[in-house]
């Protein structure tokens, strides 16, 4: 480290405490979450500064300011689309910032996110807006010419990766890239999305079973259970589907309430027989193999247990004795 270096941390590390900020954060790791922030030209370091603060990068804006200011750097922050992740500090956001470099993003979706959840994913990214990306994933026309299909919008369709998006990236292409893996990942593992007749209907089923598995092994078991009660008329009864309805109202149950099973609404699978009017979430490969080639058994019944994985029943009866035995 040279002279002139230590002298700066120094004089940083004084500036900073004296503002309530602990100094060991100049080099601090922040998080492993990418996210993009845009430097318009003729932004200053205050700008950009609170831009970076409002993006979690830096831990307050005056800390940036400062540095860059004593770096002499203030003044020549370069214009661009940057993205940060949890290799970036404070010291070199600064550095990234001066220097001048534009790239890719990466953002992960999990499998089972549902659409609503995904986007907020890219809009904490900075990547694109929430409702930017939903006016495009329920433009049924540009649904038709990603999926082929006529639906209202890409919900299922939006499949569960780790993507390296180009920078900038408008949301119909961030859509897209996601379905277009969908239908890649599809056709790898040998399904014939334009030869099945009620694919849409399989999918939504997928969904569900995606929510619903507490290991792999578990998919075409519950597809079977399901695949049982549809054609007997009886309601599904997926506690994931009533999640689907509160998680756009905000809220996040451990346990539904009996009051949360009573919702009006075509989602609700314990007021409604039959599958809900659309996918509930973004399912992997394996879970709509599951929904094609369910299991053949008798169970009729399954509930959660302690350990991740779900306990099977062909009957009420057994259905609530083993609940009660599981409590004890």
């Amino acid at each position: 480290m040279t002279k002139l270096r230590l002298l700066i941390i120094v004089i940083i590390s004084l500036l900073l405490v004296g503002s309530g900020f602990a100094a060991h954060e100049l080099f601090l790791m922040r998080d492993t979450v990418e996210r993009v922030v845009i430097v318009q030209s003729g932004d200053s370091a205050r700008t950009i500064g609170e831009r970076l603060q409002a993006a979690g990068i830096v831990p307050n804006a005056a800390s940036f300011r400062i540095l860059a200011k004593l770096r002499s750097a203030d003044r020549s922050l370069k214009p661009g689309t940057y993205v940060f992740e949890g290799h970036s500090n404070l010291w070199k956001t600064v550095s990234r910032l001066q220097d001048g470099h534009s790239e890719s993003i990466r953002v992960t979706f999990p499998e089972g996110l549902s659409m609503h959840l995904s986007f907020q994913r890219i809009e904490a990214s900075g990547l694109a807006d929430y409702q930017g990306l939903y006016a495009a994933a329920t433009d049924t026309s540009l649904v038709r010419r990603l999926t082929g299909m006529p639906l209202n919008s890409l919900e299922g369709f939006l499949y569960p990766e780790t993507y390296l998006f180009p920078l900038p990236c408008p949301a119909d292409s961030i859509l897209a890239i996601m379905t277009r893996e969908f239908f890649r990942k599809s056709a790898r593992a040998g399904i014939d999305i334009a030869g099945i007749d009620n694919f849409y209907q399989k999918l939504i089923l997928a969904s569900i079973v995606e929510k619903e598995a507490g290991n792999a092994e578990e998919r075409p078991i519950i597809a079977g259970v399901f695949a049982r009660r549809l054609k007997m008329g009886m309601a599904l009864q997926s506690c994931p589907t009533v999640d689907y309805i509160l998680e756009k109202q905000g809220i996040r149950r451990a346990v539904l309430t009996r009051a949360d099973t009573q919702i009006a609404s075509p989602y609700n699978t314990y007021q409604n027989p039959g599958l809900p009017p659309t996918p509930i979430s973004n399912p992997r490969v394996e879970s709509i193999l599951a929904a094609l080639n369910p299991t053949e058994h008798n169970y009729l019944y399954f509930f959660a247990d302690r350990q991740g994985t779900n306990v099977f029943s062909d009957t009420y009866e057994e259905h609530q004795r083993l609940q009660r035995k599981m409590r004890l």
